[in-house]
């Protein structure tokens, strides 16, 4: 029986954080692909995963969407310390995330064979719009150098949650690297269509540093103005007409995304979970111009592109008003994107 069993570590595991969710759905999978029961330990509680459903073994619970100093560096050390006691028992062990590229320190200490989740993580952008913007922009490219230097040494296949750092790859490594496990686990080809879209516009805001939708801040306040109906998920955004739900359940939010028209992908992340689940849903969406021609998992459309910078919203109220632009998906390379990460999950050393 305990041949059958894996030990893993989350450092988040909750059902309505992106880490939580991305953690959730790759034990899953691994669970039913290779028949095994997944104990996992994060820092407020226990679960178990058996065939691809969760139990909770203890029952602690506190929702919080953004994590400090101690969530971000802290949980990260005390699972590396918990999985190296688990190896020496001669467990196996799995680290499901909290995986970033740049972190090259955790690449380095964790235990010989442990199964690591999907790592994550964009490049940087160059434009210096602050302090932390010129951090990252010197010393993001040296950490992402080291940690590549580090995981092709020790591990034989990496899985990551999207394909936005391809681009960081030669192409002879291709083959042991599987991109857009987000992709694989959350698009579904049979998109239910909802007619009564009462919300114009859903925002998902979240406080963070490298999150930009406080450039968004004037199309809501003009979109207010002109009787749009727009809405919040996430952290609170202050502004006068502004509907704010807090923070809500996946569930929540997806039941919002019926009743949404448009939604505008967050410029750091096309693939985020809110975006994949506006797809699901019948959404339209708007994306950032920097992946204009760059996103595989969509067919091509020009208007599905803007630059908030500009602050054209005629465009984005033609967008919010026409019962057209739906998002078409590129069934061809989503169907290759699956087969390939089933070929990971099937090939994955237990």
């Amino acid at each position: 029986m305990k041949k059958n069993i894996i030990y893993a570590w989350a450092c988040d595991f909750s059902s309505f954080r992106g880490e939580g969710i991305l953690a959730r759905d790759f034990a899953q999978d691994i669970s039913r692909a290779k028949n095994v029961k997944i104990i996992i330990k994060s820092p407020e509680n226990k679960y178990l995963v058996s065939n691809k459903r969760i139990k909770k073994i203890t029952k602690t619970y506190k929702k919080k969407i953004n994590f400090g100093l101690l969530e971000n560096y802290l949980w990260p050390i005390y699972g590396l310390l918990y999985l190296w006691k688990l190896y020496f028992q001669n467990k196996k062990i799995i680290y499901l995330n909290f995986m970033p590229l740049w972190n090259f320190l955790l690449f380095y200490f964790l235990p010989p064979k442990t199964i690591v989740g999907p790592i994550t993580g964009f490049l940087p952008k160059k434009k210096i719009e602050n302090f932390s913007n010129l951090i990252r922009i010197i010393l993001i490219p040296t950490f992402y150098n080291l940690s590549l230097f580090i995981i092709f040494k020790r591990f034989n296949n990496l899985i990551f949650s999207t394909d936005l750092l391809k681009a960081k790859f030669s192409r002879k490594k291709f083959s042991k690297l599987y991109f857009n496990y987000l992709i694989f686990s959350n698009i579904k080809f049979k998109k239910k269509e909802y007619k009564e879209k009462k919300i114009d516009l859903l925002i998902y805001n979240r406080n963070y540093s490298v999150k930009e939708h406080f450039k968004l801040n004037n199309l809501i306040k003009y979109l207010i103005k002109k009787k749009y109906n727009v809405e919040c998920v996430g952290d609170e955004l202050k502004i006068k007409g502004l509907k704010n739900n807090g923070i809500i359940s996946r569930i929540k939010t997806q039941s919002k995304l019926k009743k949404t028209k448009v939604i505008i992908s967050s410029p750091e992340n096309p693939y985020s979970l809110f975006t994949m689940d506006a797809i699901n849903m019948g959404t339209k969406i708007l994306f950032d111009i920097k992946y204009n021609k760059k996103l595989s998992f969509i067919k091509y459309n020009p208007k599905h592109y803007i630059n908030i910078d500009d602050q054209k919203y005629l465009q984005i109220e033609d967008f919010i008003n026409k019962n057209d632009n739906h998002i078409k998906l590129n069934i061809k390379s989503i169907n290759l994107t699956k087969k390939r990460i089933n070929k990971y999950l099937k090939n994955l050393i237990i």
